[in-house]
């Protein structure tokens, strides 16, 4: 846990450097924020969050502000499940609008369950519209929670030009489960 991984992006108000991603579980103040043993007694914390603090000039803000990077979104990959099951895996394709859905009570279960169905445009800009309202695209990288079982998820998101990859296990970003409900509706079938 020394080794946690911090972003310093240049803020956006002062254009200094002097700043950190915000860690939810710890106060928001440089003296908690940057201390790597308070850390430690941390048994769920989230790292690489989408929001940052400059110390400078005390300006706070998201990685990503409005609709247009939803606009940019090609495809979402999401799976989740944990031991004993079930496990469910879909693929968004927004730009071909289809759904692929893959899911099965155990991991070795050769008996996947395996569809694909097309979306349509109104689904595809409600989809959408549900994954802003989720604040998605400013998920934190990872989400973690000390445990041996439980829930692990991953989801992807590609962009026109890169894409970004957020997991998490037995801890969940906030609007988790109405994401999953989104996935539910917009595929047709169980995602939790």
């Amino acid at each position: 846990m020394n080794s946690i991984r911090r972003v310093s992006p240049i803020c956006s108000k002062c254009k200094q450097q002097n700043t950190y991603d915000i860690i939810p579980e710890v106060p928001n103040s440089p003296e908690y924020q940057l201390n790597e043993d308070d850390l430690i007694e941390l048994h769920q914390f989230t790292v690489g969050n989408a929001k940052y603090h400059c110390i400078d000039c005390g300006h706070t803000w998201k990685k990503y502000r409005g609709k247009q990077p939803y606009e940019q979104i090609k495809a979402v990959y999401a799976d989740v499940g944990g031991f004993p099951g079930p496990y469910f895996n879909v693929k968004i394709d927004l730009e071909l609008g289809i759904v692929g859905i893959q899911s099965s009570q155990l991991e070795e279960d050769p008996r996947d369950v395996d569809s694909v169905r097309s979306i349509t445009k109104e689904d595809m800009e409600w989809f959408l519209s549900e994954l802003y309202k989720c604040d998605f695209v400013n998920w934190a990288e990872e989400y973690i929670m000390f445990a041996l079982d439980g829930t692990h998820w991953s989801v992807r998101i590609e962009y026109d030009t890169h894409c970004e990859i957020k997991t998490g296990s037995n801890h969940f970003p906030p609007k988790w489960t109405k994401f999953c409900k989104a996935i539910s509706k917009l595929s047709g079938s169980e995602f939790y």
